[in-house]
This record gives structure tokens, C-alpha cells and sequence, in this order.
């Protein structure tokens, strides 16, 4: 397999409280925790980002947003088919070919990231959370018993996650569809056109949290 490969990053500056749950609570006091790092900071996933990604370009190419960057001929027919491979709902499994689009999980600058995984940094590793509360609320306007929930979340904060386009495909033709597409650097500029459609990301998005500016950061010309 080729070792061919374009890397970028792509920027979440988080303007509110977001949540990317770990699967695990604390007992009595909170129904969700957050994910963290080894290090017991701040991680979005690559699989959330990823999974948003996809949904961008998906509604951006339905709507045509892509007339200016035509597909290379090959295989695919779809930017994100080419970018997130096959769409196995609609296709057998051994049908399906990969895609070239790989997504890391997004984590706090190495900087800052350094310095806050020092053992005498716990307190303000600490100050990164907080916990929200909530209850349903009968008909009478009253508290329903047995309703209350705490969330664990994030505080607002920027994060990064490397992003790179690779060539995956073993059969020649999709190989060479996709070595002329990350010749022609067309991904890239595919994700920056649909980058406008993701505006939050993580759980309870549809209630106001994981509100965010996302930008694609690629590297210098010759770096």
C-alpha cells in the first residue's frame, strides 16, 4: 500500500459547554461523564468528528455546493464516498471500499496539553468540568419525582485533530482515482466548503450544547 499521504488539522473552538460521553457515570451524583485522555483531559473522539464530517459533506454535496470541484473519474461517484468510503446501508459488505479521509481525536493544544498532565496541575485539570442538572416537569408545573439527571461537561475551549488523506484502495482503478484527487488537493477543499454546516459538535447538540466554530488548518505551501 502506498505511503502517500496529506495531513491537515482541523480547529473546534468550543463557545459553550459541550459533552462527548465516555459510556460511564458516577453513581447517584452523575448520569454522564465526559471522555478523557489518559491524562484526564478534554477528548472529542475521531469516530464523533468523523461520523459529523460526513454528514456535512453528505447534505453539501446533495445540495450542490461542490458544481466548482468536480470528481475525478474512477469508482466513486461521490465526494463522500471517495473521502468516507462506501456507504454500507445501501451496499453488500463485501462491495464496500475504504475511504481516504483518516480522523484523529481532537485534544487540547500540545502546549497547553503538556503542562496541564503535570501531577501539580490536578486542581485545575479539575476546573475544566462542570455539571449540569436537569428534571422533567409534570403537568401541575412541579419537579417529577425520580426525573433528575446530571451531566458532566466541558467548558468552553479549543481543541485539535489531525486529519489525513491516505490512499487505501487495493484495486488499481480506485487507487488511481484517489492518488488524482489528493494530487489536486480537492478533499481539502471539499471539507472547507461543507465546514459551514457543522456548528456543533457532541451529545445534546439539539439542546444548545457542543456549540462551536470549526476551521481546517493545512499545512504551509512546501511544508
Amino acid at each position: 500500500m502506498s505511503t502517500f499521504t496529506h495531513a491537515a488539522c482541523l480547529q473546534l473552538d468550543f463557545t459553550n459547554y459541550w459533552h462527548a460521553g465516555s459510556g460511564r457515570g458516577s453513581g447517584y451524583h452523575l448520569d454522564a461523564l465526559c471522555e478523557r485522555d489518559p491524562d484526564q483531559l478534554p477528548v472529542m473522539p475521531g469516530r464523533q468528528i468523523k461520523g459529523l464530517l460526513r454528514q456535512a459533506v453528505h447534505r453539501a454535496e446533495a445540495w450542490g455546493w461542490f458544481a466548482e470541484l468536480p470528481l475525478v473519474q474512477g469508482p466513486m461517484l461521490r465526494h463522500e464516498d471517495l473521502l468516507f468510503g462506501s456507504s454500507t446501508q445501501i451496499e453488500r459488505r463485501d462491495f464496500t471500499q475504504p475511504g481516504m479521509l483518516l480522523v484523529d481525536s481532537a485534544h487540547l493544544p500540545d502546549t497547553e496539553r503538556q503542562w496541564l498532565a503535570h501531577t501539580e496541575q490536578a486542581a485545575l485539570r479539575a476546573e475544566l468540568f462542570g455539571e449540569l442538572f436537569s428534571t422533567a416537569i409534570n403537568e401541575q408545573g412541579s419537579a417529577q419525582r425520580f426525573s433528575l439527571r446530571g451531566l458532566e461537561v466541558c467548558i468552553p475551549l479549543t481543541l485539535h485533530a489531525p486529519l489525513v488523506q491516505a490512499i487505501t484502495a487495493q484495486h488499481a482503478a480506485l487507487r488511481a482515482q484517489q492518488e488524482a484527487y489528493m494530487h489536486a488537493s480537492t478533499g481539502w477543499a471539499v471539507l472547507q466548503a461543507a465546514l459551514p454546516l457543522l456548528d456543533a459538535l457532541g451529545a445534546h447538540r439539539s439542546r444548545g450544547l457542543g456549540e462551536a466554530q470549526v476551521s481546517l488548518i493545512l499545512p504551509a505551501q512546501g511544508a
